[in-house]
Parts: structure tokens; C-alpha cells; sequence
């Protein structure tokens, strides 16, 4: 018997103690297989990859079932070894549909398998969770005016950044939010490590900026394009998706005003950030124009109530709207 192992490569920028998550098999005991075939899909950190055969033979034994983990090296099937001359491995053609029956509808099937099926039991799991939704418009007038200050010496910055500075500085005052729920306790995280969403044609994945309170405006700009470039390009090591205490989302870029994007556990919270637009408000009890964004928090109500939540909020915003960045 041949032994099918876990390949180290997938595991070498994931940390020591990390392992991966079978996801699926593509064969059966007693399929026959050739050499360097895909046998099964797995994941370690939200990276997908696939086993292959290492010979040509029969699937023997199967020892790790889908869903289970399993560390770098670990044997996960056996197969028999093909003899010399053996014909080669395959199936018998598809069976042809019988004619004048109804056609089929033709359509594109997604299995929920690799990076994507990852998030999609991620997003089940956290819809499972007690969440609370609440939000805030924010004037964003002297927050644009300090990142155009501090843009002065660095390349243009998105007021993504000015959200990020805020958010790291207002969780210094607000540390039952940047915390983790483990084993029904509640972590006070002593990091402010800030999670950021970056949407990928397969799914989303988070980069963390590690002590992002003690980062500036441009620090948190670089910080996030490298990440994002790195994650987009498929060279993010799976250390840098570890540790997050609160997570950042925005879809303003697509547009969408405003959106309750759903917790990444273990985190408590996390915030939705929509896209900045010109809207008319009432200033000194006559209209005026400026610009807003709308900010919503979804946090996990087993760990703190609905008053602490509007308070950090609200501080948020108002860091936003004096611009103290």
C-alpha cells in the first residue's frame, strides 16, 4: 500500500500547530486513480488545495473523513499500487440521456467546496449567533480634511483609513468590544489587532493589522493595500489571517449606502462601513449639503448589551465628525 500524505508546502506560513480541514474527497474506496490525480480538496486557513494521488492504483482505505482536520504530513488514504501494464485508470462513458424527453435546463453549479464552501460553514456557524445590529450617520466633513492633511506627504488616502485610525483609537476606550468569545468566556484582547475584509472572486478573507491603534492615517493606508494585493495575488501568509479582535467591512466602493455584515467569530463585533456620499442635513436650522457615510455595528449580545455597543458608536462617530484622527 502507497500511503496519500498531507503535502507540508500548504502548512508553511500557517503557523506552528495549525492544521487543515478536509473538505471533500473525489474518489471512493476501490476507485482506480492515476498518478498525480486530484483525490481530495482541504483548506488550511482559508487556503484551499487539492491532494493527488502520489501512484496509480485503488483507493484501499480512506482514514480522515470530510470534515475532520488533520496537521501537516498526516496519512489520509492508502491506495494499492497499480501493477505494470495495468490498464489505464477511468470509467465507462456517461450513459446517453434518452431523446424526446424535456430538456434539461442548462446551469452553472458552485459546489460549496475549496475557499468557498470555508466561508460559507463560517457564515452559517455565525448566523447561529445572538447578533444585534445598530448604526450611525456620520458627517465626515473634518475627517476628510485631516486625511487630506496627512495625504500632504503620502499618497492619496481613502477615508477608509480615516475609519480604520478612528476605530483602532476609540476601542483604547471601549475594550469589552475589541474581545473574543472562547470555551462560553469573554477575552478582553490586550491588542487592538484590526481585521479587514478583502473580497476575492472565491470569497472573502480578513488580513489582520496587528496594533493598529499605534499605526497612523498612512501606515493603516499601506498596511491595507499591501494585504489586500498580497491576498488578491495569492501570496498572503496564513499568519497574517490570525489574531483579529474586531473586524472592519466596507462595501462603499460598490456603492451600497449601508449593510450589516456578519460577525467572524470568535470576534464580538464588527463594523459595516457604506460608501461616502453627498447628502442634505440641517445645519444651524438650515439645509446644507455634506458629506456622510453610514457605519453600522453587528455585535454578539452574549457578550455585551445593546447600551455599551451605542456608546462605542457614538464615540466613533464623533471622532469622525471633530475629525480627531
Amino acid at each position: 500500500m502507497i500511503e496519500v500524505t498531507a503535502p507540508a508546502e500548504p502548512f508553511a506560513q500557517a503557523g506552528e500547530g495549525t492544521e487543515g480541514l478536509l473538505e471533500a474527497w473525489l474518489v471512493a474506496e476501490q476507485d482506480r486513480v492515476s498518478a498525480g490525480q486530484p483525490v481530495a480538496d482541504a483548506i488550511v486557513v482559508k487556503t484551499s488545495f487539492q491532494i493527488t494521488a502520489p501512484c496509480a492504483g485503488t483507493i484501499g482505505e480512506i482514514l480522515v473523513a470530510p470534515g475532520d482536520s488533520f496537521p501537516a504530513g498526516a496519512v489520509l488514504a492508502r491506495i494499492e499500487e497499480e501493477a505494470a501494464g495495468a490498464p489505464p485508470a477511468g470509467g465507462s462513458a456517461a450513459p446517453v440521456a434518452p431523446a424526446g424527453g424535456p430538456a434539461e435546463p442548462r446551469v452553472r453549479r458552485v459546489p460549496l467546496t475549496g475557499m468557498r464552501g470555508a466561508v460559507a460553514r463560517e457564515m452559517a456557524l455565525a448566523w447561529q449567533e445572538p447578533r444585534v445590529a445598530i448604526g450611525a450617520e456620520v458627517e465626515m466633513t473634518a475627517a476628510l480634511a485631516a486625511l487630506a492633511e496627512a495625504g500632504e506627504t503620502a499618497p492619496r488616502l481613502s477615508p477608509t483609513a480615516a475609519v480604520l485610525r478612528a476605530v483602532a483609537l476609540t476601542l483604547r476606550r471601549h475594550p469589552r468590544l475589541n474581545a473574543r468569545i472562547a470555551d462560553e468566556v469573554v477575552e478582553l484582547a490586550q491588542e487592538i489587532n484590526l481585521g479587514v475584509a478583502v473580497s476575492l472572486e472565491e470569497g472573502v478573507i480578513v488580513p489582520v493589522i496587528r496594533d493598529a491603534d499605534h499605526r497612523s492615517i498612512v501606515e493603516l493606508a499601506t498596511e491595507v493595500a499591501e494585504l489586500a494585493a498580497a491576498a488578491r495575488s495569492g501570496s498572503l501568509p496564513g499568519t497574517a489571517l490570525r489574531d483579529a479582535t474586531f473586524t472592519v467591512s466596507t462595501l462603499g466602493g460598490a456603492g451600497v449606502d449601508w449593510f450589516t455584515p456578519i460577525l467572524n467569530p470568535p470576534q464580538v463585533a464588527i463594523l459595516g462601513v457604506g460608501r461616502l456620499c453627498e447628502r442634505v442635513v440641517a445645519r444651524d436650522g438650515a439645509p446644507a449639503v455634506a458629506p456622510m457615510m453610514t457605519l453600522t455595528l453587528v455585535f454578539d449580545h452574549r457578550a455585551l448589551d445593546g447600551q455599551p455597543a451605542a456608546l462605542f458608536i457614538a464615540d466613533l462617530r464623533d471622532r469622525l465628525q471633530r475629525g480627531e484622527l
